[in-house]
Formats: C-alpha cells, sequence, structure tokens
C-alpha cells in the first residue's frame, strides 16, 4: 500500500463507556469537520455507529478515509491514565502549517515518537520544535508556572488542539488558575512547579521526569486537573451516541 498522505485520513479517538456512548462527542465531530476542511476533502454526516461497551470505559478511534467514503471504528482498552509518568523529548512531526496539528493519514511519526518513548522505559513523549514543547504522542502537555499561571503552547506551534485540555482550559480559571498560551521554552519548563499531559485515552498524567531530569515538585496542578475531569466524566450530558440513531 505504501506510505499514506496525511489527506489520506481524518480520525479522532474518543471515550467510550460501558454502555458504548462516547464522551464529548459534538467536540470531536466539530474537530472532524475543521480538520478535513483544512485537509482538503469534505466530511460527509456520519451514520449511527455501533461501539460496543465493554465492562467499563475503553478507547474508539473513528475514522474516515476519502478514498472509499468509509467511516471506520477500531476500540482498544485504556492505557497508562492519571499516573505520574517519565517522558522523553522527541523532535515533533512537521508537515506545513495548514496541516501541523490535525489528526491526519501520516500518523506514523507520533505513533514513532510513541515507541521510541517505550523502549527508553518511559511513557510519553514531548514534542519539540525550535526548542519548545508543542505537543505530546497522545496528548497535550499543561506547565504550571512558579508564579500559579498554567502555560499552553500557542496552537500556532502546530501541536492538536486536545479534547480535554479544552475542557480544563475553561475550567482552571474559574478555580484560581489563570491560563495563558505561550511557548513552553526550555526556561519555562526548567523552573516550572509542575508539568502534566492531558488527553482524551491518558487523563491527567505527571511529569516526574524529561529525559531522565526531575521536573518540578508540586501536584497542585495534576490534582486539580484530574477533580475537574473526574467530574467532567460523571456528568451525564457529557456521554452520547455519535451520528442519529434510526428511528430516533
Amino acid at each position: 500500500m505504501g506510505i499514506q498522505g496525511p489527506r489520506s485520513e481524518v480520525f479522532t479517538t474518543v471515550r467510550v463507556d460501558a454502555n458504548g456512548k462516547v464522551a464529548d462527542w459534538p467536540a470531536h465531530m466539530s474537530r472532524l469537520q475543521a480538520h478535513a476542511k483544512r485537509l482538503r476533502f469534505p466530511l460527509p454526516d456520519l451514520p449511527y455507529l455501533t461501539i460496543k461497551g465493554e465492562g467499563g470505559q475503553g478507547l474508539a478511534r473513528i475514522a474516515y478515509r476519502p478514498e472509499d467514503g468509509a467511516w471506520k471504528v477500531t476500540q482498544r482498552p485504556m492505557g497508562v491514565h492519571d499516573e505520574a509518568v517519565d517522558a522523553v523529548t522527541h523532535p515533533a512531526p512537521r508537515w506545513n502549517e495548514r496541516t501541523n496539528g490535525c489528526k491526519h493519514g501520516h500518523w506514523d511519526a507520533y505513533q514513532e515518537a510513541k515507541s521510541i518513548a517505550e523502549q527508553n522505559g518511559c511513557d510519553v513523549a514531548l514534542l519539540v520544535h525550535d526548542h519548545a514543547i508543542v505537543d505530546a504522542d497522545r496528548a497535550t502537555p499543561l506547565l504550571l508556572d512558579e508564579d500559579g499561571t498554567v502555560w499552553m503552547a500557542p496552537l500556532s506551534d502546530g501541536g492538536v488542539e486536545g479534547i480535554a485540555a479544552a475542557v480544563l482550559e475553561a475550567a482552571l480559571p474559574t478555580l484560581g488558575f489563570p491560563v495563558v498560551r505561550g511557548r513552553l521554552n526550555e526556561r519555562t519548563v526548567a523552573r516550572c512547579a509542575e508539568l502534566v499531559v492531558v488527553g482524551t485515552g491518558m487523563g491527567v498524567c505527571r511529569i516526574d521526569s524529561i529525559d531522565g531530569e526531575p521536573v518540578g515538585d508540586s501536584t497542585a496542578l495534576s490534582t486539580t486537573c484530574q477533580t475537574v475531569l473526574r467530574e467532567h466524566f460523571t456528568n451525564e450530558a457529557t456521554w452520547s451516541t455519535t451520528g442519529q440513531e434510526r428511528g430516533a
């Protein structure tokens, strides 16, 4: 088949409950539509998809391939979640400004970064471009500065706009953690109180070390973020079916 280009697919990964419902579906669908537009192909209406609940929460990758007009669902169990983790740095994949930050069909570079982290006995790869962290292999970095401000990389840096991270970006200022967008450069990371990665599958994982060097000594951000997402995912309004169920 050969290497697939970015415009071969658009996808998102959702959290699935024991009944087969998915979390934050409107936000995921909105991002799918935005990314398909940037990748220059139309995204048709999503049919009702059968997603199995398997005795607890899991993950489902929902993808659309314009070549054959097909939607595909691939389910998998949750992995590392709400834990302290170790990270390695890895060069951030780059395509072009329109493509960077889209969840697209040439995702091998993100998967390779995850694999390299695991080969080094770590749990996550922090993706670096121009001496700053711009993304993680399957999550969004959030940094608690020494003055209590939470920093997130600007989307113009090329990272993916995270769905779980957006929930936290809206909630944290109401809990005393102002959020700003700015470069997560070496100096900012070195002086931080705490660094976490946030994702649909990973929840909120505190970074204990980067490339073997310890990072921060606070747990204020990870504890608060975990509480926010725990409440979010226990809210019945967070969960829905995908598409329009027949007869609904």
